[in-house]
Parts: C-alpha cells; sequence; structure tokens
C-alpha cells in the first residue's frame, strides 16, 4: 500500500486546487525554506559515514545529466525535469515496498545527493543566476549541507533530540510536494498527445541512467562497495522514476507559474506503468526462486 501513498497526497492537492484556496505559494515555501533543508540536515548530520559515497555519486551523476540536457533543451524547466528524478516522494515508498530497508538507506542518500543538486543548482537556473557560485551557496539546500556537516560530530545528540522533527519534515516534504502537484493538475488540461510527446524524453533519460548505474555498480564491483552491489535492483529502479515533484514547487517559488506540471505529471503516469512491471518481475522472480 505504501506505493500508493505519494498518489494519495497528489489526489488531496488535485481536491484542493477545485477550492478557491490557492496554498500553492505558503506550500512551496515551507518545503523550500524548512522541510528539505531540515531532511538534508538531519541526514548530513546523523548518517552522512554511510551515506557519503552514494551521496556523492548520485550529486556528479546529475551534475552530468543536467550538464548534458542543457545541450538539448534550452528550457531550463525542461533540463531540469530531464536530470532530476522524483527519488524520495516516488521512489522511496516503491522502493522500501519492494526491498526492504536496505533499499531504503540507498534511496535516502541518492535523495540527499539529488536535492543539494537539484534545489541549489535548479533555484540558481529559474531565479535567473545560472551557475554562480555565490548565489548557489545562498541556496537552502547548500546550506542546509553546510549546517549539516558542521553538526556531524553531535550525531548522537541531533538523532536523540530531533527526530520527531525529521519524521515531521520528512512528511511534509512527501505530503506537500505531491499536493502541490496536484494543485497545479487540477488546472491543467491533459491529453493522450501530452502523454505521447513526453515517451520520448522518458526512455532517453531511462537510457541515461542506465548508463550511468552501470558505470557506477562496476566502479562499486572494483572497490568492492558491498551496499551497492548488494542492491542492484535498487539501482535499477532509478531508471524508471520520473521528473521530480519538487519541480513545479522550484517553479512555483521562483517563477510563479506551473509549466512543469504537464511533463512531471505525464512522466509520473508513464513511470507508474513502468514500474508496476518491474515490481511484477520481482515478485514473479521471487516465487522462482530467481535472485536478482
Amino acid at each position: 500500500m505504501t506505493i500508493f501513498v505519494p498518489l494519495i497526497y497528489l489526489f488531496a492537492g488535485w481536491l484542493v486546487g477545485k477550492t478557491a484556496w490557492d496554498l500553492k505559494a505558503a506550500a512551496s515555501w515551507v518545503l523550500t525554506r524548512v522541510a528539505i533543508p531540515v531532511v538534508i540536515i538531519f541526514n548530513i548530520a546523523t548518517r552522512f559515514g554511510s551515506m557519503s559515497t552514494i551521496i556523492i555519486a548520485t550529486a556528479i551523476s546529475m551534475l552530468i545529466m543536467l550538464m548534458a540536457s542543457r545541450y538539448f533543451f534550452r528550457d531550463p524547466i525542461k533540463s531540469l525535469c530531464f536530470s532530476y528524478l522524483n527519488i524520495g516522494w516516488l521512489g522511496l515508498p516503491v522502493a522500501t515496498a519492494l526491498f526492504g530497508d536496505q533499499a531504503a538507506t540507498i534511496v535516502i542518500a541518492a535523495y540527499v545527493g539529488s536535492s543539494i543538486v537539484g534545489n541549489s543548482v535548479g533555484a540558481g537556473m529559474l531565479s535567473g543566476h545560472h551557475f554562480r557560485l555565490l548565489k548557489l551557496v545562498q541556496t537552502p539546500p547548500v546550506l542546509a549541507l553546510i549546517v549539516g556537516a558542521a553538526l556531524i560530530p553531535f550525531s548522537q545528540q541531533i538523532t536523540l533530540w530531533f527526530n520527531d522533527l525529521y519524521e515531521v519534515a520528512k512528511f511534509l516534504m512527501s505530503f506537500l510536494g505531491m499536493a502541490v502537484l496536484g494543485v497545479w493538475l487540477s488546472k491543467t488540461e491533459l491529453t493522450l498527445k501530452d502523454l505521447r510527446h513526453e515517451v520520448r524524453p522518458y526512455l532517453i533519460k531511462s537510457a541515461a541512467m542506465l548508463m550511468m548505474i552501470w558505470l557506477m555498480i562496476g566502479l562499486a564491483r572494483i572497490v568492492d562497495f558491498r551496499l551497492i552491489t548488494e542492491n542492484t535492483p535498487t539501482l535499477y529502479l532509478f531508471c524508471l522514476l520520473p521528473p521530480a515533484a519538487n519541480i513545479i514547487v522550484l517553479e512555483t517559488h521562483y517563477l510563479g507559474t506551473g509549466r512543469s506540471a504537464r511533463i512531471i505529471t505525464c512522466g509520473t503516469c508513464i513511470s507508474i506503468l513502468a514500474m508496476s512491471l518491474f515490481a511484477a518481475a520481482i515478485t514473479i522472480g521471487k516465487t522462482m526462486g530467481i535472485v536478482f
């Protein structure tokens, strides 16, 4: 059932979008300024030792994807939709349901790495500052990274005193992010043509991610990094993820528009179908005794 929780949040946002309440800006502010920084700070401060390799690898991979996308898309929103994936809000519940807690560790680490790059570079791109280092350092995710690193010596105290705050922030991150997407979706007309138009970018993105993952697995085998080599199905799941719902949050916060809603929603529909087939294959394989 956890697989469907993000869709419930999406539907809740869609219902709110049909009312007179306009909560998009407020929800986006809470996400970008409070919830996401708290999640980054907590994970960096308490789990950086076990997560550092995956955080760094994910951040580098996303930067490579983002740089490559800039040659094909002049639109920063399309570039973000190509390179910034829904790892935390959709990938985490799916991976946990399919592969358990060890997969969750990988996905959370990957989320932190992608969130730092996606939110900081994305904020710079959408606010018109592009890749100016000073402006990127001033973005909430990078500031959260710095604070989290400074708090690493106090990891035990952070876990003891702020775990409840982290759980609330993690819930808000997932709920508000999908809800904001749902609000925009309620105001966006989708057609089968829109869906077909997003199939090709989705497949290209999936192929690019697959090559990055093959490279990561190959390097992990060389250095005997078992967290990756023993959880390759979790990594392959990343190839099927849609654009991050947080892109609409960034767009709402910095531009006040919702053009990415159509791209994200179509990508999510395609992704849900692909992940359903992937989950079915995993389930059938387990019943047949096949080790993935």
